[in-house]
């Protein structure tokens, strides 16, 4: 299995880095890609990969930080994209989530990272969230037919995973995916003589994601710890690491109906494809 997105240079590693590695691999990991989200955690993802045989790099900064990404830090991952073991430019994009960079300089950081992948032929990790519609239409508004890359923990309904699908991209999922809440509907009576409380029916249905899940092909899934956050059931609430993106492929596999070793294989074989590792 092959974690496609972590961080194990975040300083939640600092006390036992070479002991979370080791645990990965010894649970059967293969490889892995180390994320970058700015200037220094893309220089510290080259570092680590570096040091370690199967696991590489990616770099670029994260929408949070896109008031830093002047032209001299463009200069800078320019110089980075040249590292051997860099496979991706990312992660990069959209949050009005948070919000913590004003969405117009967000827009312009990730149509300056995307022209750098395409320059450099890098696959992109996109981070978005509460953004789809805006990604779609910056994605859109290229004329390039060559686009390559994964949306990371993706969460969006199925008519955007669909969309992206169709330019060419893949589809990451986190540990987030094995613990999202039901949807409920609430049934209106029928007959108005009958007390409202009591008449009242509550209905569960399937989150969209799953939807997702199960409409995604194999071939376009890829897994994703996004350690230290976002740590799968058995294990929320917990530092998340590498070693756990088993529970995200066995959520996948059940929901999807095959084997946790076909989901695997394919997953591995999809990053393997997309990063060229």
């Amino acid at each position: 299995m092959i974690d496609t997105h972590a961080h194990l240079n975040f300083k939640e590693f600092d006390l036992d880095r070479e002991k979370v590695i080791k645990r990965f691999f010894d649970a059967g990991g293969e490889k892995m890609i180390n994320v970058g989200c700015d200037l220094a955690s893309s220089e510290g993802s080259i570092e680590l990969a570096k040091k370690h045989k199967n696991i590489f790099a990616s770099i670029g900064i994260h929408p949070h930080d896109a008031e830093k990404l002047n032209e001299e830090a463009l200069k800078k991952l320019e110089e980075l994209i040249a590292q051997k073991k860099v496979v991706a430019v990312g992660e990069i994009g959209l949050d009005f989530f948070r919000d913590l960079s004003p969405r117009e300089i967000q827009t312009e950081a990730f149509k300056a990272q995307l022209e750098l992948a395409e320059k450099h032929k890098k696959p992109i990790i996109i981070h978005c969230r509460e953004a789809y519609v805006d990604l779609l239409e910056i994605l859109k508004s290229y004329k390039t037919s060559g686009w390559r890359g994964v949306t990371h923990c993706f969460l969006g309904s199925w008519l955007i995973a669909e969309e992206l699908i169709k330019m060419g991209f893949n589809i990451g999922f986190t540990g987030a995916i094995t613990y999202v809440k039901k949807p409920k509907i609430v049934k209106a009576p029928l007959l108005q003589d009958i007390d409202l409380a009591e008449s009242l029916i509550t209905d569960e249905v399937e989150p969209e994601i799953y939807k997702v899940i199960k409409n995604t092909p194999l071939d376009r899934i890829f897994i994703e710890t996004d350690c230290p956050y976002l740590a799968p059931v058995p294990h929320r609430g917990e530092r998340n690491e590498p070693a756990f993106v088993s529970h995200v492929a066995k959520k996948i596999a059940e929901l999807k109906g095959v084997s946790v070793e076909k989901l695997e294989k394919a997953t591995s074989e999809n990053a393997k494809e997309l990063f060229g590792i």
